[in-house]
């Protein structure tokens, strides 16, 4: 937020507030799925990998199966060319395509 004071052609005094919005997680997963070619699903699961979460909490928060994210988490690594979670959450944390948690 930042605050400029103006004066008024009539002299009176005022300030303006200028509002600075961030960037969304959808917007980010818009971004990740531009990028890399990562689906809407693909760039979710990225984000809660580099949230710290494991794939049973993945699934269990998405309400899918353990191994449907597996399948997804290893399309991610593909696509971003990393053979690890830890190497994909860090790729996409120094590109701020994801929130550290």
């Amino acid at each position: 937020m930042r605050g400029v004071q103006m004066i008024a052609t009539d002299g009176r005094e005022y300030i303006t507030v200028l509002l600075e919005r961030g960037e969304t997680a959808d917007v980010r997963g818009h971004r990740a799925s531009a990028r890399w070619g990562l689906s809407q699903r693909e760039a979710q699961i990225l984000s809660f990998i580099g949230g710290g979460k494991t794939g049973p909490e993945i699934a269990l928060i998405l309400g899918i199966g353990h191994d449907t994210v597996r399948k997804h988490t290893s399309k991610v690594l593909d696509k971003l060319g990393v053979e690890t979670r830890t190497a994909a959450a860090t790729l996409a944390l120094g590109t701020s395509l994801i929130q550290p948690s």
